[in-house]
């Protein structure tokens, strides 16, 4: 290999870091847009799992993706192997709990509010739990045992290097996940959506609907960006972009989808209503219990 760049490889770089870029500024732009929200929805309220997982998403990702585009900026690096494989780690580590801790916090605050059964919701959360654990170790085990070189470190003073042949099909299981987690959330949605149109205003189904959707689109382009360019571009710098653009997108959409459903307001009854309302549940539910029966077998109550 020669000892400097080639033309093709410096353009690769130069996407690669104008993607990092892209993604960085739409994070901190979106953190100042709806810092407010956070402060009113989040900040406010009690210490549940879904705060504690939002701030630690919100939060980590800035950390993160700051770290990231420092050293696509060169300040990191300065020519040194060693620091290029720890980052590597960080990085890989950082993408992973990053794009799977954001499903399972849309999974936790929109599973509440729409209903499902408890033992679905948990069966779908300690899978997004495994499933990153088990990425974790192995590819910390695999970055910390290779013998990965960077490639032209002492010119770009970037850490670029070559991905694995078959490290994307790691990500075959977050789309399965991700591909349920939309369909039962669709169906669950449908299932309750007259319940929903008596108890909340109109704009909650509209927000559900529309926000789950953004959120599944947004998370199959980050799987499929993700393996598009670890094995399209897997000699190429812009591998890169799954880590610096897809993992900023993805996470803006997920918190955004908490945020909006953290502002949601109910509709408010007074007594009387409420009442009413209850009664036409109670009679539904009545209605749906009772055996099809002839009309010459419903008993009339005679009139006087």
């Amino acid at each position: 290999m020669s000892d400097s760049p080639s033309v093709q490889f410096m353009e690769g770089l130069w996407v690669r870091k104008s993607f990092s870029t892209v993604g960085h500024t739409l994070l901190v732009y979106d953190y100042f847009l709806t810092f407010r929200d956070e402060f009113v929805y989040i900040w406010d309220a009690p210490w549940t799992v879904v705060k504690v997982l939002f701030l630690l998403n919100r939060y980590g990702n800035l950390i993160g993706q700051t770290a990231i585009r420092l050293e696509e900026a060169g300040l990191l690096a300065h020519k040194n192997q060693r620091f290029c494989q720890n980052f590597a780690i960080f990085t890989t580590c950082f993408m992973f709990l990053s794009t799977e801790s954001v499903h399972i916090l849309v999974l936790v605050r929109a599973w509440a509010i729409w209903g499902t059964r408890k033992r679905v919701t948990n069966i779908l959360t300690w899978s997004y739990v495994g499933y990153v654990m088990m990425l974790l170790a192995g590819s910390a085990h695999t970055l910390q045992l290779g013998n990965i070189q960077y490639l032209f470190i002492d010119v770009i003073h970037v850490c670029v290097t070559t991905m694995p042949k078959y490290v994307w099909m790691v990500y075959v299981g977050s789309f399965f996940l991700d591909t349920v987690l939309f369909v039962l959330t669709m169906r669950s949605l449908r299932k309750y959506s007259r319940e929903f149109e008596q108890l909340y205003p109109s704009s909650l189904l509209h927000v559900l609907f529309r926000d789950a959707t953004i959120f599944f689109i947004v998370s199959l382009f980050s799987n499929i960006l993700t393996v598009a360019s670890w094995t399209a571009l897997k000699h190429n710098p812009k591998y890169f972009l799954a880590k610096g653009f897809s993992t900023p997108l993805l996470s803006v959409a997920g918190q955004r989808l908490v945020l909006n459903l953290r502002g949601l307001k109910t509709r408010t009854y007074a007594t009387r209503d409420l009442s009413r309302e209850v009664d036409r549940q109670l009679q539904a539910f009545a209605e749906a219990d009772l055996p099809d029966l002839d009309d010459e077998e419903i008993l009339e109550v005679p009139r006087k």
